[in-house]
């Protein structure tokens, strides 16, 4: 699909005063769950969904919402003669042929029909959500009639003899015709105003060409696919349990058998789904050359016969680029498009019937979507060489309804203007490639247990090295995130190395309510880099089982690198896994390949008084480790890091933090604001005013009093290399 997705600029999102998102449903579902057909269809249906309103072989039903006008077109088709001694019998379709069109094809006109099939309106092909947080299920509109250009007639041969019976056949519409399927099913929106239409579809011959044809241009517009492809079934979380005991089923190895449901697809795994299917014969060819080259044996294909079987595929590739699913499988999900206002915009699958189940439109007049819903906007945004890049408005709010599953995103808010983004449950990044968030507060405080960002049970295709499926890099940078259960879970599913992950300049308050990792790839993975500088943790009540936890088998070289890595400089921890452990990671505990880097901390009440030694696996005088003038104060005296920080600059003082009970911590223990250690944001500032040894730096960081980085031509007063300044 991605060849007919014209890319465009990266897409800029804006709030308007009157951006505003309107919806409409075919099928209505009450509290009862009694479902109906909306008003609209209704009036024009019997009671056997036969439409009532058939003027030229067509139902016209009409759907008018303020910014939006529909028309959704359903056709006849032609019955089936009937044989008097025989009913059940198939003599063909009751039409007369005309004259010769096609010998060879055995192809005529049509003289006459005798009777035509009704057209019905009805729902059908119900599917569940899964992506939805409330489980709640798809409901689709289902009409009649393939959308046709020309119909003719054609003789049903077999075994190369004529049978004398006859069927309809079809010439159908492709792009850049001039004349539009006028007959058969299709759905004609014509906005109002300019935007962005996301329209929920069900196909059930997903191997059919799916269409959006511009009225004006009559070419396809470019749109975006996300949902769920029939047969794609997998769950690695929900455990399957014996009706009759309640305990989890196991396979006959011991393993845990799982309830499976439908994967919710991104545009990107549609995407690749569909690439893996079409390229798939080539791309076994290229794997027998690499079995053959590891095994140090002749090629087993040529270069002439891989650029043969490429060009094969890439023509397959071309006859398929409207196709929405593999093979002939069902997809039903969302397709979303760009829309302008007074152009109309005709939906259908060209031989087969397009399910309808409504549509969202968000609309304004800007060059992208608009709107405070991240979600939608997440949605809608066009990537731009395979990157999708959101900046948000200078103190903006913005809410988060849903999980965001777009590949290779970035969030972006303007530095010292943070956006302020509120998550609904069940609404966070799910990951199967990069993700950075910069310069925004998030308000996780509805979003339950989930992690921040969890990663996707299905990964992104073609980034796979050893066993894993490599992720190069998460980050987030200048945020504010309270209230949040995990900052990462691996998900129980997929192995996943994240090459390198950053956490810098952020303030992040845990849950009270979640007893959680923190930054949790403990089923499958782990994070080959990790580097928290500059920042601020701490624990609101419960607590933590561990700061960070990787899967014992997690290592380098078993993922491609030469190295790994944890790093924590200048950052301030509060009542973090006070009860629990630093760290767990066996695999990389001891190893001359681990490298492990811990400077100007200071941690209070913080992994049960064994931060250090947690820190290095359990692993003692690791000669590839640095430690400096870090603090350990666990229940108001310090920690004995001996044989784990060898430094012999541990500043074994308490911090003497203002107010942290009300996250105010203001360092006032003069061991610790003499050297600089913790969070900067935390220094005191009046002391540090006092210390001539300190020495200045041009393009230090700047901070406004409550501690946030803000950008150096932010106005009033500020707070720079320790010191306070007015900027007029």
């Amino acid at each position: 699909m991605k060849k007919i997705f014209t890319l465009i600029a990266t897409v800029l999102l804006t709030m308007s005063a009157s951006a505003q998102t309107e919806s409409y449903k075919p099928i209505i579902v009450d509290d009862a769950g009694t479902i109906t057909l909306a008003p609209e269809f209704a009036a024009v249906v019997n009671e056997n969904n036969e439409a009532t309103n058939v003027v030229d072989g067509k139902s016209v039903v009409t759907i008018s919402t303020a910014n939006m006008d529909l028309e959704a077109v359903g056709g006849a088709t032609i019955a089936n003669k009937i044989d008097p001694e025989d009913p059940s019998a198939n003599i063909g379709q009751d039409l007369v042929p005309g004259a010769v069109i096609s010998e060879e094809d055995h192809t005529y006109q049509i003289a006459s029909v005798g009777s035509w099939n009704a057209i019905s309106w009805k729902n059908g092909n119900n599917k569940l959500d899964i992506n939805d947080a409330a489980g709640t299920k798809l409901y689709f509109i289902m009409g009649t009639g393939n959308p046709y250009v020309e119909m003719f007639c054609e003789e049903v041969y077999r075994d190369g003899e004529p049978t004398g019976t006859y069927r309809a056949a079809y010439s159908y519409y492709k792009p850049g015709l001039q004349t539009m399927p006028l007959v058969g099913l299709y759905y004609k929106f014509t906005p109002k105003v300019d935007g962005t239409l996301k329209v929920q579809v069900w196909a059930n011959k997903g191997n059919r060409n799916t269409y959006v044809i511009d009225d004006v241009t009559k070419q396809a517009v470019p749109l975006t696919a996300e949902g769920y492809v029939n047969g794609k079934r997998a769950n690695y979380s929900t455990p399957a349990l014996d009706p009759e005991t309640g305990e989890p089923k196991m396979d006959n190895q011991g393993n845990p058998i799982y309830e499976q449901y439908q994967i919710f697809y991104n545009n990107e795994q549609i995407d690749s789904i569909h690439n893996d299917y079409i390229y798939s014969s080539y791309y076994n060819m290229l794997k027998k050359n690499e079995e053959a080259a590891a095994a140090g044996e002749p090629a087993v294909y040529s270069e002439e016969e891989l650029a043969a079987k490429k060009a094969e595929c890439d023509e397959l590739a071309e006859t398929r680029k409207y196709v929405l699913s593999t093979g002939g499988q069902a997809f039903w999900g969302w397709i979303t498009f760009k829309v302008e206002a007074g152009k109309s915009y005709w939906l259908f699958q060209d031989s087969s019937q397009i399910g309808f189940g409504g549509y969202e439109f968000n609309t304004g007049g800007g060059p992208g979507p608009v709107g405070n819903d991240l979600s939608e906007l997440a949605a809608a945004a066009t990537a731009q060489d395979g990157q999708v890049v959101i900046n948000l408005d200078a103190d903006a709010e913005y809410t988060m309804s849903s999980p965001i599953s777009r590949s290779n995103i970035t969030i972006a808010g303007v530095e010292g203007s943070n956006a302020k983004i509120k998550l609904a449950a069940g609404a966070n990044f799910t990951a199967s490639s990069n993700v950075i968030l910069k310069n925004v507060d998030i308000d996780a405080s509805a979003l339950g247990t989930d992690a921040l960002i969890k990663m996707s049970e299905t990964p992104a295709t073609g980034s796979i090295s050893g066993d894993y499926n490599i992720v190069e890099k998460v980050e987030i940078v200048n945020c504010n995130i309270s209230d949040v259960p995990q900052i990462l879970s691996d998900n129980g599913g997929a192995k996943y190395c994240i090459h390198t992950m950053t956490i810098d300049n952020c303030v992040v308050s845990l849950k009270a309510s979640a007893t959680k990792t923190v930054i949790d790839m403990s089923s499958n993975g782990f994070v080959n880099d990790l580097t928290i500088k500059n920042s601020t943790f701490y624990g609101k009540g419960t607590d933590q089982d561990y700061f960070v936890r990787y899967a014992n088998a997690g290592r380098c070289d078993r993922a491609g690198f030469e190295s790994n890595s944890i790093t924590y400089e200048n950052n301030t921890f509060y009542n973090v896994a006070k009860g629990g452990q630093w760290g767990n990671y066996s695999g990389f505990a001891g190893r001359g390949t681990s490298y492990w880097t811990m400077t100007k901390n200071i941690f209070v009440d913080c992994g049960n008084g064994q931060v250090a030694r947690r820190y290095l696996g359990g692993r003692q005088n690791q000669a590839t480790a640095t430690f400096g003038y870090n603090t350990y104060w666990f229940n108001g005296a310090a920690e004995d890091p001996s044989g784990y920080d060898n430094s012999e600059t541990i500043l074994a003082s308490d911090p003497m933090f203002k107010d942290a009970a009300n996250a105010d911590f203001t360092v006032q223990g003069a061991d610790q604001v003499a050297n600089q250690t913790g969070d900067p944001r935390w220094l005191d500032t009046n002391a540090i005013t006092d210390i001539q040894a300190v020495s200045e730096t041009a393009d230090a960081p700047v901070y406004n009093l409550a501690g946030q980085r803000v950008n150096p031509n932010t106005k009033g007063i500020l707070i720079k290399n320790g010191k306070k300044y007015v900027n007029k």
